[in-house]
């Protein structure tokens, strides 16, 4: 197979793959998105959507593997962070949670999802105050956000 079938065939796949995580087809999307990392392993967004095919079907620790890889290979992608910082939250990983969180941060300071989830992890720690932190991060960001924090922070 010459170099542009191959790249032909890796962005058919990815493609696919998209349009399977668009349509809840989550089993099918992983075949997609690991057949283009098996012909381009260095596919930052392949590794990146298998993630998220995988939370989909509960394979949290597959998941984290996936995302590792995607930041390894790309690590100035905040969402893979969050994404990572809420599979970490699922799994009851608190801390690294925090850590995925504050590096979407780092990377993209006005980031309402990285903003929420790090205070909903705060919370997951009994930590309300740095949770209101975030929440207050959040009224200047996404008022609805900010709401959806403050009913947790005072539930």
């Amino acid at each position: 197979m010459s170099r542009f079938d191959e790249e032909l065939n890796v962005q058919f796949y990815f493609n696919r793959g998209v349009e399977l995580l668009d349509h809840n087809q989550y089993k099918q999307a992983v075949e997609s998105f690991r057949e283009v990392i098996a012909n381009d392993a260095r596919h930052a967004k392949a590794h990146l959507n298998l993630g998220i095919a995988l939370t989909h079907l509960n394979l949290w620790e597959e998941a984290v593997e996936a995302f590792n890889q995607a930041i390894h290979l790309k690590p100035d992608l905040p969402e893979t962070y969050v994404r990572l910082g809420v599979t970490y939250g699922m799994l009851g990983r608190h801390h690294e949670a925090i850590d995925g969180f504050k590096k979407a941060i780092n990377l993209r300071p006005t980031y309402p999802a990285a903003h929420l989830n790090l205070g909903i992890a705060h919370l997951n720690l009994n930590n309300p105050d740095a949770a209101m932190e975030e929440y207050r991060m959040l009224i200047n960001l996404d008022r609805n956000r900010a709401e959806k924090l403050f009913r947790l922070i005072y539930k």
